[in-house]
C-alpha cells in the first residue's frame, strides 16, 4: 500500500483536485460558480499540471470543454482584453500540451484582436511620460484605463508567439511589441526598489492607481523571462547585444521573485502565501469563503509564474539558489493546502494557512495551481 501510495504521489493528490474542478462543469464549456477569466485560469492550470506531470490526463477533457466555450463566444474573444489573453494562456499551454494547432490559430486571433489596443510611441504622454507598450484594458471606445496585468499578459503572449513562427520580420515584430509593452510596465508602473509592480493608470486624468496584487508582479515575472528566452532563441549566434538584454530581464524577473517570496503582505511568517489584504480584505468588511472575489486567484498565478521562471533556471543551469528557494516555496504552499486546507477528498478552501473553510469552484480554482506546480519542482 505504502509503495503504491509512493509510486502515485503527487498525482494521487493533484488530479483529485482537478476530477472536483471538472465536476461543476457546465454546458457551455464553463465552470459554474465562477466568471469568465476564472475559468479560463482554471484550465490554464490544468494543462500546466498535465505538461509539468508529464501525462496527458486531462487534454482531452480539456479540448472538450474549450470546444463548447468558442461556439458561444468566438476565439474565446470578450470586451475585456485581458480576459481574452487569459483564454491565449490556457490555450497556448494546452498547445503545447497537444501539439494541436487549432489552439494555436485561436491563441493568434485573440493577439491580432488585442494589437490595435496597444498604445504606439508618441500617441499618448502623461506628465512627460510616454505610454507606448501600455495596453488598454477593454476594447470599448470609451476606455481609459491602462493597467499592468493587460499589459503584461500582452508582452509574454507576443514574446511566446514569437517563438511560434518561422518568418523572421514576424518573429521580430512580436518580439518589438513584447518588449515595448514590458518596459511600459517598467517605465510606469514599476518600483524598482522593491521589485513591485503597481496595477493602472488613467490615462484621461494621469491618476495612478497603486495597488500591488500578488498577479501584478506574477505576470511581470512570466513576461521577463518570456522575452528572455525569445531573444535568446531569435539570437542564434548569441551577439554580445541580446546578451545584455537576456540578463536584463532575467534579473529583473529573478529579483521581483526573490522579493515575492519575502513580501510580509502577502506571505505569512511561515512561509504560507495568502495575500490576505486582497483576500478576504483584511479590515473593514472582510469576504467570507463563499463570496467569490478576483482576488481569491491572484497569489495562484504568482506562483504559476514563479514556476515558469524556475523551469527556466533549471534549464539554463543559473542560480541554483534561487531555484531552491521556489522549490522550497512551492512546497511549503502545498503541504500547506495538505495538511490545513482539505477535507482529504481533493477538496480545498480559499485559505492557504487554513482552517479548511466551505469548498467553492473559486477556491478550488485557486489550489490548481498549486496542484501544478509541485509536479515541476520533483
Amino acid at each position: 500500500m505504502a509503495l503504491s501510495y509512493l509510486q502515485t504521489f503527487p498525482f494521487n493528490i493533484t488530479q483529485p483536485a482537478i476530477d472536483v474542478f471538472f465536476g461543476s462543469k457546465q454546458d457551455d464549456g464553463q465552470i459554474a460558480g465562477i466568471t469568465w477569466w476564472q475559468t479560463a485560469n482554471g484550465y490554464t492550470a490544468i494543462a500546466l499540471h498535465d505538461a509539468w506531470s508529464h501525462r496527458s490526463t486531462n487534454t482531452g477533457q480539456l479540448d472538450e470543454l474549450v470546444s463548447k466555450v468558442q461556439n458561444g463566444t468566438e476565439d474565446c474573444i470578450n470586451d475585456y482584453n485581458d480576459d481574452s489573453m487569459w483564454w491565449a494562456m490556457g490555450l497556448l499551454e494546452l498547445y503545447e500540451v497537444t501539439q494541436d494547432v487549432q489552439h494555436l490559430t485561436v491563441v493568434e486571433a485573440i493577439w491580432s484582436h488585442v494589437v490595435p489596443y496597444m498604445i504606439s510611441p508618441g500617441q499618448i504622454i502623461i506628465n512627460s511620460v510616454d505610454m507606448a507598450g501600455g495596453v488598454l484594458w477593454t476594447d470599448l471606445s470609451n476606455e481609459t484605463q491602462v493597467n499592468s496585468i493587460t499589459t503584461g499578459l500582452f508582452s509574454e503572449l507576443s514574446a511566446r508567439l514569437s517563438t511560434q513562427t518561422e518568418d523572421a520580420y514576424a518573429r521580430n515584430l512580436l518580439l518589438e511589441y513584447a518588449i515595448l509593452s514590458m518596459d511600459w510596465i517598467y517605465r510606469c508602473r514599476y518600483i524598482a526598489d522593491d521589485f513591485l509592480v503597481l496595477d493602472h493608470i488613467d490615462i484621461q486624468t494621469g491618476e495612478t492607481f497603486d495597488a500591488n496584487y500578488t498577479y501584478n508582479t506574477g505576470q511581470a515575472i512570466a513576461a521577463s523571462i518570456a522575452i528572455y528566452d525569445a531573444v535568446g532563441k531569435n539570437d542564434t549566434a548569441g551577439s554580445s547585444s541580446s546578451s545584455a538584454v537576456m540578463q536584463m530581464y532575467l534579473d529583473q524577473a529573478c529579483l521581483m521573485a526573490m522579493y515575492s517570496m519575502n513580501r510580509t503582505n502577502w506571505v505569512d511568517r511561515d512561509g504560507t502565501l495568502t495575500e490576505r489584504d486582497a483576500y478576504p480584505r483584511l479590515g473593514g468588511d472582510p469576504l467570507s469563503a463563499w463570496q467569490d472575489d478576483d482576488a481569491v486567484g491572484f497569489k495562484a498565478i504568482l506562483l504559476r509564474n514563479l514556476v515558469k521562471l524556475y523551469k527556466i533556471l533549471k534549464r539554463d543551469g543559473i542560480d541554483v539558489g534561487l531555484q531552491d528557494e521556489i522549490v522550497e516555496f512551492v512546497q511549503h504552499q502545498f503541504w500547506s493546502l495538505q495538511d490545513r486546507d482539505t477535507n482529504g477528498h481533493g477538496q480545498y478552501g480559499p485559505w492557504w494557512a487554513g482552517p479548511m473553510d466551505v469548498v467553492t469552484s473559486h477556491s478550488q480554482l485557486a489550489a490548481l495551481d498549486v496542484m501544478a506546480a509541485i509536479h515541476a519542482v520533483m
